[in-house]
């Protein structure tokens, strides 16, 4: 029986090992998504011995690697020892829409991992394990180091092409003309919506620092020439020409203090009748697993934001002068909130 065979029941206490093992294997997929390991393998199954000579590595250290990963379906051995991608491993390509690779880099470097020795600070005084550890916040750190933001921004740019497809088939965006993606990284979401509705133009706010990153997005979309770029803060302005405003898995980096500062400059922005889609994950009761209880445990430890409940989403609007207007739900795990100004 393998890790990822469930077809067997497990004792609790080797269930409980599997769980606490998990680091081990993050960090192993890590390894293979930054030496790009899909990739050499994605023609034609490969030895160790291949891999570790285009990767520079030791054939043995790797081999454990590969080995360790194949057992929980991220690539496979064959009878020859040869390692082959699977389905698992596919989002790790880099070549592939929606890939993985760069989310698997990023979580598991540095400033992404080290915080969590220090969670039990997050857990007494609320504050995130990574200001006490770094001295600044996140969002600081990779206006600082911008090679770490341009890989942060390809790992956002990943998660919003998995969500892009099901916000665009539950929602109808054909009578906007103008949409104002607030924060929206580097555009992958709002070239989405772009391409399915050919009458629209978009307005991208964001930091000064991702302007680039998203004009190159934007141009190899396809839609460059529909997109006004503006670089702002959007604590301090939103501009005021949209008829439909946008704004994606970004208030969860934020504490309802911070939330609500970014909502309200939205409303100050917004034209009267004019609605925002709040596109985020609305965390469900009871014991089931859903994926935003898991990153609710990031938010807390890296950057100091939440996850909220329906209850939660509904007070945080009302604080802010919204109303909702409708809320849908996708495949995936965000809801689009459709709100208005109260």
């Amino acid at each position: 029986m393998t890790a990822h065979d469930d077809t067997v029941q497990q004792p609790a206490s080797a269930r409980l090992l599997e769980l606490l093992s998990a680091k081990w294997l993050s960090q192993a997929v890590g390894v293979v998504a930054r030496l790009g390991i899909a990739d050499l393998v994605a023609d034609k199954p490969r030895t160790p011995l291949d891999l570790a000579t285009a990767c520079e590595t030791n054939p043995q250290a790797l081999y454990r690697i590969l080995r360790a990963t194949a057992c929980i379906g991220v690539l496979a051995e064959d009878d020859q020892g040869r390692f082959a991608l699977t389905p698992l491993a596919e989002p790790l390509r880099s070549d592939v829409p929606g890939s993985l690779r760069a989310a698997a880099i990023t979580m598991n470097m540095d400033p992404m991992w080290r915080p969590y020795g220090h969670i039990d600070h997050s857990v007494r005084t609320g504050e995130p394990a990574f200001d006490y550890v770094y001295g600044t916040s996140v969002y600081q750190y990779l206006r600082d180091h911008l090679e770490a933001a341009a890989l942060f921004q390809q790992t956002a740019a990943g998660f919003y092409a998995m969500s892009a497809p099901p916000v665009v088939a539950a929602y109808d965006f054909s009578p906007y003309r103008t949409i104002v993606d607030v924060g929206g990284g580097i555009g992958a979401l709002l070239a989405t919506i772009l391409h399915g509705n050919p009458q629209a133009r978009g307005v991208l706010l964001e930091d000064a620092s991702v302007i680039p990153l998203a004009r190159d997005r934007l141009a190899a979309a396809g839609v460059a020439d529909r997109v006004d770029l503006v670089a702002g803060d959007f604590f301090a302005e939103v501009p005021s020409t949209g008829d439909l405003y946008l704004i994606k898995s970004c208030l969860r980096n934020w504490d309802d203090h911070d939330a609500g500062r970014i909502l309200a400059t939205i409303r100050a922005a917004m034209p009267a009748g004019v609605r925002l889609l709040v596109v985020d994950a609305v965390v469900p009761t009871g014991n089931d697993f859903h994926h935003s209880k898991i990153s609710d445990v990031e938010l807390l430890t890296v950057a100091g934001g939440r996850e909220r409940r329906a209850d939660e989403w509904q007070a945080l609007f009302a604080t802010t002068g919204f109303r909702p207007s409708a809320t849908i739900p996708t495949p995936g795990p965000v809801a689009l909130m459709e709100v208005e100004a109260a």
